[in-house]
């Protein structure tokens, strides 16, 4: 499904629990245990990258998980994207984290 200008993120692209065979993009240090599509989405509209989320699609190397992608108009190259993505996804888990933390007196 290629569309021209367009980057297309799978969830296992940022993965750092698959391997590269099984799609990961990223190196392991950067990437991100099982995001989710709604994670890849937030992290790519924090970052300003209008994202569009197509749901109950499957990567073609694993047909059985229907994760979904999610596509951004092209702003740079595809591995800084994923960073900067991965990076977001990162930050938004610390944020979530201490917001559920209860605060100790």
């Amino acid at each position: 499904m290629k569309r021209p200008g367009f980057i297309t993120v799978w969830p296992a692209h940022l993965d750092s629990t698959k391997t590269r065979g099984e799609g990961r993009r990223l190196p392991v240090s950067r990437a991100v245990k099982q995001p989710s599509m709604k994670e890849v989405w937030q992290a790519a509209m924090a970052l300003g990258y209008s994202p569009e989320t197509t749901d109950k699609a499957a990567l073609s190397k694993s047909p059985w998980e229907k994760t979904g992608y999610v596509t951004i108009k092209k702003a740079g190259q595809r591995p800084i994207i994923l960073k900067n993505i991965a990076g977001e996804i990162v930050k938004n888990r610390q944020k979530e984290a201490q917001a559920a933390e209860p605060k100790k007196r």
